[in-house]
Formats: C-alpha cells, structure tokens, sequence
C-alpha cells in the first residue's frame, strides 16, 4: 500500500463525502465517476479510505466496515452499492428510486427498473437529443416539493450502445461494465433539484417491433413506485403514501422499449406534449 493518499471530497445530495484513497488504479476510476463533483474541502459527512491489499484486490473502510473488492478495476461497483445505502442513511426525507433522470426545458423525467431492463442506455441515448443528465441510477425525490435531486456520477452502461448512440472514446471500460464520464457530454449534468414532471416505467424488449407506451393510473403506477423504492421504511405509511402522492400527482407511462431511435421518438413527443 502506497503511503500516501489522495483525498477526493465530494458534494452529493447536499452531504460532504470523502475518499481517500492508497491506490492509483482506484483513484483514477474514482475521479472519472465523480470527480466533477469535487469542492474544497470541508467537514465530511461520511469518510471511506480505500487500500490495496497483498493480492490485486481492495480494502474499502467505511468506519467500522470493511469491504472486500477481487480486483482493483471492480472498486467502482462496490462503492457505488455502498454509497447509495449510506446516502439513504444521510437523507432520509428523501424517497429514493432505483431510476435514471432525465431533463427537459426544467422538467424532470424519472425512468424507475430494476437492474437490466435498460434505464441507464435509454437515459444515454436521450442526452443526445439535447436532454440533461441528472442520474442514470437513482431518482432521489421530494416528495413534499416533488423534485427530484440530481445523483450525477459517470453513465455506466453494461455494454456498448448500438449506432447512432455510440459512446465516445473517452470511455473507462472493466469487464463489468463502461463508464462515461460527465465531461463527455455535450451540456453539463443538473446541479440542483429539478421539479418532477413525468414518470416512464421501461421495459426492454427486443423482440418488439416497435416501442409502445402507454398511461397507466395511480394504482398500478404507485405499485411499480413502491417496488422501485430504495428507503420506503424511512417514510410514513412504509413509503406507500409517498408513492401514492406521487403517481396521483405526476403523469405515469408503461414503456416498452425496442430499437433505440424509435423509443427516443416516441418518449420525447410525449415530454414535448407538454404534460
């Protein structure tokens, strides 16, 4: 282990995250996802420290915890799941979807799915369009103001998208997954709360002919609310009265995705419908 560290502090959801890290390989991936959000340095909210070991693998400490990583070019993976707990932790006013987010003329699209039905390539793909990116993971949402907080660490993407969506060449790629930092796109990510505007559930299905979409009622946009929560029990009614005010207030759709170009179509003459 190397005896000096390099110290990233961070500004995520209004809360000071420190990293210090012993490692070059995991510096280097750890400021492409989230050095563009880097501020001086300032008390810290929560502090992990991330070590090479004897082997080719990490250490993350996180006060008392200890997280193994197999191998350097994985830390990533394994910080951003523990993250994402601890700023569940941090911000517990905050009901958090398992979601991309994307912006519109100040308006907030929230695409809440479970790990690959697409979220994070779809979300890629409508930034080419001249949409703003907020967060290709999470969809941390107010649910009193009904915005939704920007969570901008680099796109990653489980494998290369399909033209004309190519990624750039500035790309990190381990054998899990692609990640494109923000410098790569053409408008800088969303820095503050933007209000919420509509909710698209989506579903890849490449056996579709042509995408689909379709509005759906409080009910059942609330159901698939709730089963995308993060921190349901941080809320009154275990988070179902969070989801409810949410799918009564906010247009609701049930998306099925197939070729890239034509979804983006379709998504974005509803966005620009004005609902």
């Amino acid at each position: 282990m190397s005896d000096t560290a390099r110290s990233l502090v961070i500004r995520i959801l209004d809360r000071i995250i420190e990293i210090r890290s012993f490692g070059e390989q995991a510096s280097s991936l750890l400021e492409t996802s989230y050095g563009h959000l880097r501020v001086p340095e300032e008390t810290a909210n929560l502090v992990y420290s991330i070590e090479d070991t004897t082997d080719s693998g990490l250490l993350i400490r996180r006060q008392t915890a200890l997280i193994q990583v197999p191998r350097a070019a994985e830390v990533l993976p394994y910080f951003d799941d523990d993250l994402v707990v601890q700023l569940q932790i941090l911000r517990p006013d905050l009901f958090f979807q398992h979601a991309a987010v994307v912006v519109l003329d100040e308006r907030a699209f929230l695409f809440p799915a479970p790990r690959g039905h697409g979220k994070s390539t779809l979300a890629w793909a409508l930034l080419q369009h001249g949409l703003r990116y907020s967060s290709d993971e999470l969809g941390p949402i107010d649910p009193t103001a009904m915005t939704v907080a920007p969570y901008s660490r680099a796109i990653c993407l489980k494998q290369a998208p399909s033209p004309p969506y190519e990624a750039p060449t500035e790309f990190v790629y381990n054998h899990l997954a692609l990640h494109l930092p923000v410098a790569c796109l053409a408008q800088p990510p969303i820095t503050e709360p933007v209000p919420l505007a509509g909710v698209f559930f989506p579903r890849f299905d490449p056996a579709s002919e042509k995408p689909q979409v379709q509005a759906i009622g409080t009910a059942a946009a609330a159901a698939r609310l709730y089963s995308n929560a993060l921190n349901p029990l941080a809320h009154p009614g275990s988070g179902l009265d969070a989801a409810v005010a949410i799918a009564a207030k906010i247009p609701c759709y049930e998306l099925t995705s197939s070729s890239l170009p034509a979804t983006c179509t379709m998504v974005l003459e509803i966005m620009n419908s004005g609902i």
